[in-house]
């Protein structure tokens, strides 16, 4: 009899558990206080999202690429292709915004990218790929400017860049997880295609399930190509450490290896300081996003780009020195990532609610822009001023900023 109670007591006990719980997640569904928390929950997955999936596929695409057909070029070139992509959407994409709902494109962006990453494994055809990377490109463009405009539009002005680098800090760790993704499932087979499709497919349902304030779109008048252009004005500053961002961080992603191992490090060794670049990406953000709300986002663009004037120059003695490297490339990555991060935040500053999407959407050309111009422009350099003139070239590429950064200080 005692041993039934107890069942029936047990019983009765996860019952209530379960009712519990039930009413928690309903509550966090539908608990009209909770909406602004549900929307900021969907940019910053998104922030994620993207950035797993990135840090799976830019290097699948490129290892596959190179087992088909031998060629490192082709591989290149396939990846300028999403940066493309990118510069031939975002002056439309504000547009796109003000017909379409914008989480209805969001959650459609987002299964176009979990399709179409599919059909690399099921077409081995190089030009397939070439137009299947350009059509994921136009998917992930959407995504990361409906995101960075949603939450700028969240943001409270006065913590505004302490939560987009929350957004960059998760960005970051994405990337992150896409590679260790890609260690644990290598590159062969359905295996890492599939991983990669079902992080961009699981990610539409919460942009459809959890309801809050809504991405404001455009009006009609400004969501046009030439009011992204407009609006650009009112943000120089930010929009200039857009390209800056994609310039440096491509340029370093991309050419530190070459760099490296010109100098004679190891494959591990290198890879270590990859690492730890990316590190420096993950961690900075959160304090310098706090640093730029107490000390203003325009003075901390010019002590970043001071920054990123200084540390590539300081890396070439500490070149001969490996221990000496880490902590250059841990500041020196996290540091210039900051342009991402307190550029957004300007952004959101000085453009009003109704064109943050047109302003957002020029940060996300100007990025793309300088993905394409600063490889070219630092590999050129390594090669003419070997190996040098790598550090020489990212340093050069921030100087140029300078000038703006010390109006906008003295401003």
């Amino acid at each position: 009899m005692w041993t039934k109670s107890g069942r029936a007591h047990k019983t009765r006990d996860a019952q209530a558990s379960s009712a519990y719980i039930a009413l928690m997640a309903l509550t966090l569904l539908t608990d009209p206080a909770l909406g602004r928390a549900r929307s900021l929950f969907i940019t910053i997955m998104c922030g994620g999202l993207a950035g797993c999936g990135f840090g799976l596929l830019m290097p699948l695409i490129s290892l596959n690429l190179e087992a088909m057909t031998g060629s490192g070029a082709l591989a290149g070139a396939n990846a300028a292709v999403a940066a493309l992509a990118m510069i031939a959407a975002t002056p439309f994409i504000p547009g796109f915004f003000s017909r379409v709902a914008p989480r209805v494109l969001i959650a459609g962006s987002l299964a176009i990218i979990a399709i179409g990453i599919l059909v690399f494994p099921a077409v081995r055809e190089v030009w397939v790929w070439f137009l299947t990377r350009f059509v994921i490109g136009l998917g992930v463009t959407v995504v990361f400017i409906a995101s960075e405009t949603w939450i700028n539009q969240l943001a409270k002005p006065e913590r505004r860049a302490s939560l987009l680098a929350v957004y960059a800090t998760v960005l970051s760790a994405g990337f992150g997880s896409g590679g260790l993704l890609l260690a644990a499932l290598g590159s062969e087979g359905w295996a890492p295609w599939v991983a990669a499709a079902a992080i961009y497919g699981f990610g539409v349902i919460p942009v459809l399930v959890l309801k809050g304030p809504e991405l404001q779109p455009p009006s009609h008048d400004e969501a046009s190509p030439a009011t992204l252009l407009a609006t650009a004005r009112l943000a120089p500053a930010a929009i200039i450490a857009g390209f800056l961002f994609g310039a440096l961080e491509n340029s370093f992603f991309a050419l530190m290896p070459v760099y490296g191992e010109r100098i004679g490090y190891s494959t591990a060794l290198l890879g270590l300081l990859m690492t730890t670049g990316a590190m420096g990406a993950l961690l900075l953000q959160i304090p310098i996003g706090h640093f730029a709300d107490r000390m203003g986002r325009a003075r901390t663009l010019a002590l970043i780009t001071l920054a990123a004037i200084a540390l590539p120059l300081l890396a070439i003695p500490a070149g001969n020195a490996a221990l000496l490297l880490f902590p250059v490339v841990f500041l020196y990555v996290g540091i210039a990532s900051a342009y991402y991060t307190v550029g957004l935040a300007l952004i959101g500053e000085k453009v009003d609610m109704g064109r943050l999407a047109a302003a957002n959407a020029a940060f996300i050309f100007a990025y793309g822009c300088g993905s394409l111009f600063g490889p070219v422009t630092v590999g050129a350099a390594t090669d003419a001023v070997n190996p040098q003139g790598f550090l020489i070239a990212l340093s050069v590429i921030a100087a140029f900023y300078l000038p703006l950064a010390w109006k906008n200080w003295r401003g």
